[in-house]
C-alpha cells in the first residue's frame, strides 16, 4: 500500500475540525485538478494563501483525514508538479488537452481514471476551496458509504430568497410567495452546490461520465466555504478567514503589534579577519542587550566567480588578488568554534549566515541557528539543505522579486522573514516599511522582521512599531575603518541605543487599538486639575 511522505509542520486545524483517526480505504483516491493556465490568477493553485500554497490546505485536509489510499495532484504544469510534489503528494501527468479554457474537469477525471483503472471511488477536491478541512472529507465519506451512494455533493444552507426574470422583464420569484414572506427561524433554506469536493464511484462516472449520477447524496458545510478563489479579491477573503481559523485574524489592523523584539547584532565581516575586532563586537552585543551576534561564514573558493578571483584589490594588506582578500578575512573553523564558545561563555548565541553547503555543513557543527543571505535565497537548493541541517532559520528578502519569496518559502520554510533593502546605505525612501505589514498578512505562521541598512535609528524604531519582531542591523567598532559595509553600519554607542529603543517602542505599542486607558499614573492628576471629576 502506499504511504504518504510526511508533510512539512503546518498550523493545527482548531478544535472544532480535529479529525478523529481513521483508516485509509482501498481503491478510495483524492483527486485535486490543477491546471497551470488560469486566467484570472496565474498560476492560482500554487499562490500563497496564509503562509502556504493554496492547493495544499484541501489536499493537506485529504491527507489528514485518513480517508484515501493515495493522494493524487493532477497537472499538466511543471511548477505545480514540483510545489505538490514537494509537499508529499502524488503526481498525475494530466494530458494537456483536458486542461484547456474549454476543457471540462469531467475530462480530466476521465483521463485520470484512465491510468488507475483499479481506481474504485473518486474524492476529487477543489484547491480554490481552501477552507476545507479533514472532518468535512470523513464526514462526508461516512454520508456517502452509510447511504450506499453513487456521489456527492457538498453545499451550504443559505437563507436567500431567489427570483429569476421572466421574457416580458417581469421578476418571478422562484422559491417562496412574497403574500407570505417566511421568517427565518421558520424556513430552512436553500442547499446551494459550493464546489468544495465530490465522492463518486469509478463506476457511475465511467457510465454516465458525469461526477454527480445515480443515487445522490449531500453532506453541509459552514458557510464561509461557499467563498472560492476565481479573482484576487477572492484570495483576499479566503485569506481573511484562514487567518480567523488560526487565530491570526488581521481584520482592519494596519498596525500588528510586536510583542517581543530579538535584535541581532550582524557583525559579518566588518572584523576584517582580527578576532580581538570580532570578540569586541561579539561582546558589546552581549551587553547592549542583544540576543544574537552573526557572522557571515563562506568557503572563497566555491563563492567567487571565476572571473572576479585573479582581479587586483587595494587592501589593508597591499595589492592582493581578490581571492586572496577573501580569505584573510575568512575565519577558520577553529577560529568559527572559539568565536561560538567566547559567545556561549559571556552568554550570548554566535551564529552565521552561510553562503553555500559547505559552509552549512560547518557552523551546523556548532549552532541550530542559521540564515540565508539575500544574495542567496534564489539558491533553492541551499536554502533546502539548510533547512534539513539547522533547527532554527532566517531568511531576508533583499533584491528579490514577490515570487523569488514565494519559491524561498516553499522551499525551506523558513521560521524568520527579514524584510532587507539591499542597497548600502539604503535611502529612506526606498525603504518601504509598509511591506513588512504584507508579509505578515502573507505569512501569518513566519516572525517577520526587519534587516536595516540606512543611516540612524528612526526608521528602524519605525519598523518595529509596525511590528517587526526581529531586528538585525550591522555594527562595527568604527564607520570609517576598511571594508565594503562599515559606512551602513552603526557605531558600538549607537547600537546600545538600538536595542533600547526598539525594547522602549515595544513597551509603547503593547495596548490593542480600542478605547483611551486611563492609567494608574494619571489618577492623581485628573484629580488636582479636573474640577467636578469624580475617581
Amino acid at each position: 500500500r502506499k504511504t504518504h511522505p510526511t508533510l512539512p509542520s503546518l498550523p493545527p486545524p482548531p478544535p472544532s475540525s480535529t479529525p478523529v483517526r481513521m483508516m485509509a480505504s482501498d481503491g478510495v483516491y483524492a483527486l485535486c485538478l490543477c491546471r497551470g493556465g488560469s486566467r484570472g490568477i496565474p498560476l492560482k493553485n500554487i499562490s500563497i494563501l496564509a503562509g502556504r500554497p493554496m492547493l495544499s490546505w484541501c489536499m493537506d485536509s485529504a491527507v489528514k483525514s485518513g480517508v484515501f489510499e493515495r493522494v493524487f495532484v493532477s497537472t499538466e504544469d511543471a511548477s505545480i508538479a514540483r510545489v505538490a510534489k514537494s509537499y508529499g503528494y502524488e503526481i498525475h501527468n494530466r494530458d494537456p488537452k483536458t486542461a484547456t479554457d474549454t476543457a471540462s474537469s469531467e475530462s480530466g477525471i476521465a483521463d485520470f481514471l484512465k491510468s488507475f483503472p483499479e481506481c474504485k471511488i473518486v474524492c476529487m477536491l477543489q484547491a480554490t476551496s481552501p477552507l476545507t478541512t479533514s472532518k468535512d472529507i470523513q464526514t462526508a465519506f461516512k454520508t456517502f458509504q452509510d447511504n450506499k451512494a453513487d456521489s456527492l455533493v457538498t453545499v451550504v444552507r443559505a437563507h436567500r430568497f431567489l427570483w429569476k426574470v421572466g421574457r416580458n422583464g417581469e421578476a418571478i420569484p422562484k422559491n417562496y410567495k412574497p403574500e407570505r414572506r417566511p421568517l427565518r427561524q421558520e424556513w430552512d433554506g436553500e442547499m446551494m452546490e459550493n464546489g468544495a469536493f465530490y465522492f463518486f464511484t469509478a463506476e457511475s462516472f465511467r457510465r454516465t461520465g458525469s461526477r454527480l449520477s445515480g443515487k445522490i447524496v449531500a453532506h453541509e458545510m459552514s458557510a464561509d466555504t461557499f467563498v472560492e478563489v476565481d479573482e484576487r479579491q477572492d484570495l483576499i477573503i479566503v485569506e481573511k478567514l484562514l487567518n480567523a481559523r488560526l487565530n491570526r485574524d488581521t481584520k482592519s489592523k494596519d498596525v500588528q503589534i510586536a510583542k517581543s523584539c530579538t535584535v541581532i547584532g550582524e557583525i559579518g565581516i566588518n572584523h576584517n579577519g582580527d578576532m580581538d575586532i570580532c570578540k569586541k563586537l561579539i561582546m558589546a552585543c552581549k551587553v547592549s542587550g542583544a540576543k544574537y551576534a552573526k557572522l557571515q561564514k563562506r568557503n572563497p573558493d566555491v563563492c567567487i566567480p571565476e572571473g572576479q578571483k585573479s582581479k587586483v584589490r587595494d587592501t589593508p594588506w597591499g595589492k592582493i588578488t581578490y581571492i586572496e582578500y577573501k580569505r584573510r578575512i575568512e575565519f577558520s573553523e577553529k577560529q568559527i568554534e572559539e568565536l561560538i564558545r567566547f559567545g556561549d561563555t559571556i552568554g550570548i548565541k554566535v551564529f552565521a549566515s552561510v553562503w553555500d553547503k559547505d559552509s552549512v555543513d560547518l557552523m551546523a557543527k556548532y549552532t541550530r541557528i542559521s540564515k540565508i543571505p539575500s544574495a542567496l535565497i534564489t539558491d533553492l537548493d541551499l536554502c533546502r539543505y539548510a533547512r534539513k541541517k539547522f533547527d532554527f532559520l532566517i531568511i531576508s528578502t533583499g533584491m528579490s522579486q514577490e515570487s523569488d519569496i514565494d519559491a524561498c518559502y516553499l522551499a525551506c520554510k523558513p521560521d524568520v522573514i527579514m524584510h532587507t533593502n539591499s542597497t548600502y546605505p539604503c535611502p529612506y525612501e526606498d525603504l518601504n516599511l509598509r511591506y513588512i505589514q504584507h508579509l505578515q498578512t502573507k505569512f501569518p505562521s513566519a516572525i517577520i522582521g526587519y534587516s536595516g541598512h540606512e543611516y540612524g535609528l528612526s526608521t528602524t524604531f519605525a519598523a518595529v512599531a509596525i511590528g517587526a519582531q526581529w531586528i538585525e542591523r550591522h555594527l562595527t567598532c568604527d564607520q570609517h575603518m576598511w571594508g565594503s559595509d562599515q559606512l551602513s553600519s552603526i557605531e558600538i554607542p549607537d547600537f546600545f541605543k538600538l536595542v533600547k529603543g526598539c525594547n522602549a517602542v515595544v513597551k509603547a505599542t503593547q495596548y490593542p487599538p480600542g478605547d483611551r486607558r486611563v492609567f494608574p499614573r494619571e489618577l492623581s492628576k485628573m484629580k488636582s486639575l479636573r474640577k467636578g471629576r469624580g475617581i
